[in-house]
């Protein structure tokens, strides 16, 4: 009966995973607000504060990971029971790997294609969030 009444509140033991498709579209909405944080940190840093752009991206992709992994652990994942500190030493070791690529790919297409740094900014991070970030956020980080 307790189990049900947490169901139709649409609230879950913090126990139980949260199954894929459910978690990818929940990922998508982290993602947007930690991108949305991580934007704001890095095109402010660069524009008010004359701050380079690579250290800028660099800042805001700091930004953005402390808010994906709040978020990611407690409703992305549902893994509040898990040990934070393992959990945020995977979140540290993998987003390390993420500011790096977002930094490069930045960096490289700024250098080598002359586009704007927001343009560059924007691609690099809809392809690592793709490609990297969701996946090893639930299958290492928040791993059961």
């Amino acid at each position: 009966m307790i189990r049900h009444q947490y169901h139709a509140l649409g609230e879950s033991k913090s126990s139980n995973p949260v199954g894929f498709r459910k978690s990818f579209i929940r990922a998508l909405f982290t993602s947007l607000t930690a991108t949305f944080v991580d934007f704001v940190f890095s095109i402010f840093s660069k524009e008010v504060l004359a701050i380079y752009y690579v250290t800028a991206t660099t800042l805001g992709g700091l930004a953005g990971a402390t808010t994906s992994f709040f978020l990611g652990r407690i409703w992305v994942f549902n893994k509040r029971t898990g040990r934070l500190s393992n959990q945020l030493l995977r979140f540290v070791f993998t987003n390390f790997f993420s500011i790096f690529l977002n930094t490069s790919g930045v960096f490289f297409i700024v250098e080598n294609f002359n586009l704007p740094f927001v343009y560059a900014r924007v691609g690099v991070a809809c392809f690592v969030g793709f490609f990297f970030n969701f996946l090893m956020n639930r299958y290492f980080v928040f791993r059961s």
